[in-house]
């Protein structure tokens, strides 16, 4: 069993941007080349599965955590949100079903999808540029970038962050997100989160213990933020579906 997981307002957004006419029109072009791509992974990966996964488009359980979420991002523009359905048409045509799950962002619908999977041995393969899936890597899933056509897995993880995969959500919460506006800890950046990991391994053991000086203090006034940051940039995997696996098996067209 092989599934294909994408992340669809990536692929959508990605092409959209890459456009050589800065318009509000949604030309048949952006759907042909979303189309063309979405194909051109079904025949690379040979999916057993497949499924597109789009965001809600209503507050989700980190706005409610956090009202600032994502508040330094522009919006999705009305005119490409306007046709997603022909969208969702058109990956139907091509056998892949698109789903969206109210009050949740794609990446943790995929993150239930991808772990319920692999636990079941199914080889997954997540179809994203987006960092927060590279938390789910295990032997038996995989993060594929499709515009540069490069496979991430636990060694690009540690040649990048300069920690494994399995502690990227502790690096995260030091550091902070800034592209989903998500702070950290004040004056930790990616050098002190690297070497603070490797020293206490955890979050959760650094800030039951952490350091002495002015470093250790600011973790210990900081604390709640590092730990609300951590829950926001953890990827949710007990998201209730309401869909079986035979709803999402690949059907060629």
């Amino acid at each position: 069993m092989n599934i294909l997981l994408v992340d669809a307002m990536n692929l959508i957004r990605r092409i959209y941007e890459a456009r050589p006419h800065k318009d509000d029109l949604i030309d048949e072009e952006v759907l042909s080349s979303t189309k063309h791509s979405l194909l051109r992974a079904l025949k690379k990966h040979l999916p057993t599965h497949a499924c597109a996964v789009f965001d809600s488009q209503d507050k989700t359980w980190r706005h409610e955590l956090f009202p600032m979420y994502k508040a330094n991002r522009s919006p999705a523009p009305q005119a490409l949100m306007s046709v997603l359905p022909d969208f969702e048409s058109a990956f139907d045509k091509l056998g892949v079903k698109s789903i969206c799950i109210k009050h949740y962002e794609a990446d943790d619908v995929i993150a239930t999808l991808a772990k319920g999977l692999a636990s079941k041995q199914g080889k997954v393969v997540i179809l994203s540029t987006d960092k927060n899936f590279l938390q789910l890597l295990d032997s038996n899933t995989r993060v594929y970038d499709h515009f540069n056509d490069q496979e991430h897995d636990p060694e690009w993880v540690q040649n990048k962050y300069g920690v494994s995969h399995t502690q990227l959500v502790d690096y995260w919460a030091l550091t902070g997100d800034s592209t989903n506006n998500i702070k950290g800890v004040s004056k930790v950046g990616p050098k002190t989160a690297q070497k603070l990991i490797a020293d206490f391994n955890s979050l959760e053991a650094l800030l039951a213990s952490p350091p002495d000086g002015a470093l250790g203090q600011r973790l210990l006034t900081q604390k709640v933020d590092a730990e609300d940051a951590r829950e926001l940039v953890k990827l949710k995997t007990n998201v209730r579906l309401g869909i079986n696996l035979r709803d999402l098996r690949y059907r060629p067209a």
